[in-house]
């Protein structure tokens, strides 16, 4: 019998945060590249990480905003907890901000403007980010401006 074979391959790592690492990696099943965010492994030992992690899949999975990275899916499997987002092929605006000094006040208030209203839109279904830093803002190439990354993100109401 043929091994099966595993549907996220990881490529190369692309960040790494205090609970996460970051990898491109490749979706088998549906042929595209995507963004996988694994719970770092001393994490998983720890209930209420695992927990916070989960938690925050389902909360972000609930944002549907062209200026907000989607999550495809929440993955567990072989001693690992990850969740599947959209790749986006720009850095961080903290790379940006490093490689460049400063902005145009022009470009400025256009990513000032994008993460408003992805914020905004993330207020109007009762999610905080809690994580707002250059590091969590993309930009991609194409759709400009993205808000990733929503770490502690919790509900308004709790």
């Amino acid at each position: 019998m043929a091994k099966k074979k595993e549907r996220y391959q990881v490529l190369t790592q692309i960040g790494r945060g205090g609970f996460a690492t970051v990898y491109r990696a490749h979706d088998t099943e549906l042929d595209r590249e995507i963004a996988l965010k694994e719970l770092n492994p001393h994490l998983l030992a720890d209930s209420d990480w695992v927990k916070q992690f989960r938690r925050e899949a389902r909360l972000i999975a609930r944002l549907d905003h062209p200026r907000i990275v989607h999550i495809h899916d929440l993955g567990e499997g072989r001693g690992r907890l990850f969740l599947v987002m959209r790749l986006v092929e720009g850095p961080g605006l903290d790379k940006l901000l490093d490689s460049r000094g400063h902005l145009p006040w022009a470009e400025a208030l256009q990513i000032i403007q994008a993460v408003a209203e992805a914020l905004d839109y993330a207020h109007s279904q009762g999610i905080l980010h809690r994580d707002l830093k250059p590091a969590n803002i993309l930009m991609d190439p194409t759709r400009g401006p993205l808000l990733s990354d929503f770490g502690l993100a919790k509900l308004i109401s709790d």
